[in-house]
């Protein structure tokens, strides 16, 4: 299963953010186009409400984390959203480890906002589509 966000995870972007916090933030994204909801979370049966609920956290999560870029790494990463090269950017962008750690804790904080607009049965569902 293909995962986009995130941006939010975010990327939903997001759920598109919830990724293991373990892993490096090269693998992660960002969040899923403004507007789209990511193709793993489609099926989770959303009402209105937490679509806009989860929308707003993937585009304030996408905000905070393009806060962190430099103009130079802003221009890179545009430049690959556009080419739909988002995942495969994230390496070239030379984040230092302090813009590493503050992207894990806006992503880590992302997803349990995202999580606590869930219910436990989307959860559980979301969980047993992940990759383990």
């Amino acid at each position: 299963m293909h995962f986009k966000p995130l941006l939010l995870l975010p990327g939903v972007l997001a759920l598109a953010l919830t990724v293991a916090p373990l892993l490096p933030v090269t693998a992660q994204t960002m969040s899923a186009p403004t507007g789209q909801t990511p193709k793993h979370v489609s099926t989770l049966n959303l009402t209105a409400t937490q679509k806009a609920q989860l929308k707003h956290i993937r585009d304030t999560t996408h905000s905070q984390i393009n806060a962190l870029l430099t103009p130079a790494q802003q221009a890179k990463y545009a430049s690959a959203k556009s080419e739909r090269q988002e995942r495969q950017v994230w390496s070239s962008l030379n984040l230092t480890a302090d813009q590493k750690t503050k992207i894990r804790a806006i992503r880590q904080s992302a997803k349990q906002q995202m999580n606590a607009v869930l219910t436990p049965a989307q959860r559980q569902q979301l969980q047993q589509r992940r990759p383990h």
